[in-house]
């Protein structure tokens, strides 16, 4: 199906987004790993294992916070308020933005932790871990957040490293998982039978790097591979539409996948692609069909190396993105 992908070109999907601020975060040989941002801060981990905190009006450093001892796998926010940061020291920590550089919970497991989620209600952690030497899979470990205790864990549903976690948006049971097994695995944990608890399985035939939901019900499912494909499919496994290797789009340069965003005001599907040299671009993503309709460009004051992580607020067409370059750069759709 690949093989007749239609690319476009449509420049009046997205207003023009234009560079806004960019700073330069002083990371010497540290780059940023994540991005994401609230009300008040454009927040950043790095390689050096900090979290930091940029006033979002002047992108000026507001706070640092020595977050873990190890690699920081993935930041998340949940609500204006917390943000979660998990890591290969094998704890998973809960920060009060509003409270200084003391983590309000940390949730611990006994192996390094690659991805996490926090499903709808905030009942529920959900942390993934690598395969360890010992053991012949990757765990899902589950935290009850209200008393950071271990409510179970999974340990036959992936044979390699999970690479993401996402719970469902308004079903507080239900999230995905993927791994470099290939999978993305389906579940509801109404109950925690890990045989009955698997829904449905995605074989994507190679690595997965990243998935997740999409849709106005999160009905729909997005998977992205370390060999740089591209394919959507549904909640009970099948294929929908197989994009196959972005780096074939022609229309631009595309060396990487950074992510995919949907859109709830517009109900409108993005992936979005980076190019070695710092350019980004955004693609409406139709069913056999990518349009071209953005690009982050490289200038003196943008990114001129891999963009590893993007935040995008639709309500405000806000975009926060963190690079390989140590640039932190916020842009500003223009109406």
């Amino acid at each position: 199906m690949s093989s007749s992908i239609d690319i476009q070109t449509c420049t009046n999907i997205l207003p023009p987004f234009q560079l806004i601020k960019s700073i330069d975060l002083g990371y010497q040989e540290e780059y940023v790993f994540d991005v994401t941002a609230n009300s008040h801060y454009g927040i950043t981990s790095a390689s050096d294992n900090f979290i930091r905190l940029y006033d979002l009006s002047t992108l000026q450093l507001a706070q640092t916070i020595p977050a873990h001892e190890n690699k920081i796998s993935q930041i998340k926010l949940k609500s204006d308020q917390y943000l979660f940061s998990a890591s290969e020291d094998c704890t998973l920590k809960r920060w009060d933005l509003r409270a200084g550089s003391i983590p309000v919970q940390c949730f611990k497991y006994q192996k390094p932790i690659t991805a996490f989620d926090v499903n709808c209600n905030d009942t529920m952690a959900i942390a993934g871990t690598e395969l360890t030497f010992d053991d012949h899979a990757a765990n899902l470990a589950f935290f009850d957040t209200r008393q950071t205790s271990l409510l179970h864990a999974f340990n036959e549903s992936h044979g390699d490293d999970i690479t993401e976690i996402k719970s469902h948006p308004t079903l507080a049971a239900q999230f995905i998982s993927s791994s470099t097994d290939g999978l993305i695995n389906n579940y509801d944990v109404t109950e925690f039978d890990e045989e009955e608890a698997l829904i449905s399985v995605v074989n994507s035939g190679s690595s997965v790097s990243k998935a997740g939901y999409f849709g106005p019900e999160a009905e729909y499912l997005y998977c992205m591979t370390h060999i740089e494909t591209f394919s959507l499919h549904t909640l009970e496994g099948d294929l929908i539409c197989d994009y196959g290797d972005i780096r074939n789009i022609g229309l631009t340069q595309v060396d990487y996948a950074v992510d995919c965003s949907y859109d709830p005001i517009s109900s409108r599907f993005y992936l979005i692609t980076g190019s070695n040299t710092g350019t980004v671009d955004f693609f409406h993503v139709n069913i056999g069909q990518l349009q071209h309709c953005q690009q982050l460009s490289v200038g003196d004051l943008g990114h001129s190396d891999v963009v590893r992580s993007l935040f995008w607020n639709h309500p405000t067409q806000s975009i926060l993105t963190g690079g390989e370059d140590g640039k932190l750069c916020a842009w500003q759709g223009q109406a």
